[in-house]
């Protein structure tokens, strides 16, 4: 019994130190690692905030269904859509309920996801 205790905590700081010499290794290996160099980086359009006046073009991201749906001043959905590809005018902009609103006509507005500025 008092040889087998002697074994097990042997055999347990055995794995104990070697377990640490093994994240050592692998640390001494993450910082000698270079990184490869990388190309220069290409210019991508942003999409900068759109305001009152800018012209708005409509985007779909789902290409089976061509159509945006179309929001009350409340950011509640109607059952009107607007087609991909149309332009409006942004008559006003606004955030309700952590949505940003577009106004593009008297009673219709569009979510800024689905709009961008053209």
């Amino acid at each position: 019994m008092l040889e087998s205790r002697k074994v097990l905590k042997v055999v347990s700081s055995l794995v104990i130190g070697l377990s640490l010499v093994g994240i050592g290794s692998n640390a001494a290996q993450a910082t000698s690692f270079t990184a490869p160099k990388l190309g220069v980086a290409e210019d991508v359009p942003t999409n900068p905030s759109i305001k009152k006046g800018d012209k708005i073009f409509v985007i779909v991201k789902d290409t089976k269904n061509q159509r945006v749906a179309v929001y009350t001043k409340n950011a509640k959905k109607t059952k009107k859509t607007v087609k991909m590809g149309s332009t409006f005018t942004a008559k006003a902009v606004k955030k309700v309920n952590h949505k940003k609103i577009v106004r593009i006509n008297k009673k219709q507005w569009l979510n800024s996801k689905d709009v961008v500025k053209d």
